[in-house]
C-alpha cells in the first residue's frame, strides 16, 4: 500500500498559506489607497494680444541746423553745499496755532459804486473827486482865491430865434482842500470849522451891512468821512439887494495827532446864493457827501529809447549848482559893493 508523502503535504500547506497571505495583503492595499479622482479639462490660455502699432519714426534732424554750443570749459563749477551750514530749524511743536477767523468781525465794506460814475469829477491839485449837482458844470478856476474847483450853473440852450441867456452871476459853488490858507483850517473840529468857514466866506463875498437870519447846521458823511455843514442868510440893510445865502460844509479828518504829511485831510464846499437864485441845501448835502480822496496815477516810466535833448544841461553841470551850494556873483552891481 502506498502512503502519502508527508513532506509533500507540508510543502503544499505552506504554499497555500503564502498564497492566502498575498491575496489578503493585496486587498488591504486596495482598501488603503484612495480612489482615483477625475478632473475637468484645463482652462485654455487667453489668446495673445494683437501686436501694437509701431510708433511713427521721429523726423530726421535738420542738416542745416547750427550745432549746439559746447559747454564752457572755463565756467566755474557750482559751489558745493556748505557742510558747516546749520540745518533749518524744525517747526516749534509748542508754537500756538494760528488764530481762527473771528466770526464776529464786521465784514469788509462793500465797494463804493459811485466811484465808477462817469459823471465824477477828479481834481489832482486838491487830491479829491466829487459828483457835481445836476445842472452844474465845472468853470474856470484860474482866478479863484480859495479852493481848486469852481462850479457854475449850466446855461440852457437858447430858444429858436432868441439870444443865448446870460450865465447866472449871483450863485456859484467852490470846492477844495481845507488847508491853512483859510482860518477854518486851524479848527480841528469839523462843526466849528464849518461855522468859521461860512462866516469868513460870507464876509468875503457879501461885504455889505446886514443881519444874519435862519442859521442852521447839519451833519455830513462822505463815505465814512464825517463832517458838518453850516447855513445862514443875510438880510441886507440895503433893501434893493436880494437876501444873500451861504452854505459851507467840511468833511474829513483833521488828524491833529497824525504825522505832518497826513494832517488836515479835509475838504470843503461853499455854495453861494441869493433870494432870487437860492441855495439847494439838499443838493449841497449830496455834493459834500460825494467827496472822496483821490490821487492821480503815477506817471509812466521814462522811455529809455527816447532821443536825448542835446541842449539839456547834464545833472550837476557847471552853471547849475545843487541846492545849498553858494553861487559867486560874477558881475556885481556897484551899488551893492561894500564901502571901500
Amino acid at each position: 500500500m502506498s502512503l502519502p508523502d508527508p513532506m509533500n503535504a507540508r510543502r503544499t500547506g505552506r504554499f497555500r498559506s503564502v498564497t492566502m497571505a498575498a491575496i489578503a495583503g493585496a486587498g488591504a492595499v486596495c482598501l488603503m489607497l484612495p480612489p482615483s479622482v477625475a478632473y475637468a479639462d484645463p482652462v485654455p490660455a487667453p489668446p495673445a494680444p494683437a501686436p501694437a502699432e509701431p510708433a511713427p519714426a521721429p523726423p530726421p534732424a535738420d542738416p542745416n541746423a547750427p550745432p549746439a554750443p559746447p559747454a564752457d570749459p572755463n565756467a566755474p563749477p557750482a559751489p558745493p553745499a556748505d557742510p558747516n551750514a546749520p540745518p533749518a530749524p524744525p517747526a516749534d511743536p509748542n508754537a500756538p496755532p494760528a488764530p481762527p477767523a473771528d466770526p464776529n468781525a464786521p465784514p469788509a465794506p462793500p465797494a463804493d459804486p459811485t466811484l465808477d460814475d462817469p459823471a465824477r469829477v477828479k481834481n489832482a491839485e486838491g487830491s479829491f473827486s466829487f459828483l457835481p449837482p445836476p445842472g452844474w458844470v465845472v468853470g474856470d478856476a484860474s482866478r479863484l482865491n480859495y479852493g481848486q474847483v469852481l462850479l457854475t450853473k449850466e446855461v440852457p440852450p437858447p430858444l429858436p430865434g432868441q439870444p443865448a441867456p446870460p450865465p447866472a452871476n449871483d450863485t456859484s459853488i467852490l470846492l477844495g482842500r481845507l488847508d491853512l490858507k483859510l482860518f477854518a483850517g486851524a479848527e480841528p473840529d469839523n462843526a466849528k470849522a464849518a461855522v468859521r468857514l461860512a462866516s469868513d466866506m460870507g464876509e468875503f463875498f457879501m461885504p455889505f451891512p446886514g443881519t444874519r437870519i435862519n442859521q442852521s447846521s447839519s451833519p455830513l458823511d462822505a463815505g465814512g468821512m464825517k463832517g458838518s455843514a453850516s447855513y445862514y442868510e443875510v438880510k441886507f440893510t440895503d433893501t434893493t439887494k436880494p437876501d444873500g445865502q451861504i452854505w459851507a460844509g467840511v468833511v474829513g479828518d483833521a488828524g491833529a495827532s497824525a504825522p505832518r504829511g497826513q494832517r488836515n485831510e479835509r475838504w470843503f464846499v461853499v455854495w453861494l446864493g441869493t433870494g432870487k437864485d437860492p441855495v439847494d441845501k439838499v443838493a449841497a448835502d449830496a455834493l459834500a457827501n460825494s467827496i472822496r480822496p483821490w490821487a492821480p496815477p503815477p506817471p509812466p516810466p521814462a522811455d529809455p529809447n527816447a532821443p536825448v535833448d542835446p541842449n539839456a544841461p547834464a545833472p550837476g553841470a557847471p552853471g547849475h549848482p545843487g541846492v545849498g551850494v553858494p553861487v559867486p556873483v560874477e558881475n556885481p552891481d556897484p551899488a551893492m559893493l561894500p564901502p571901500a
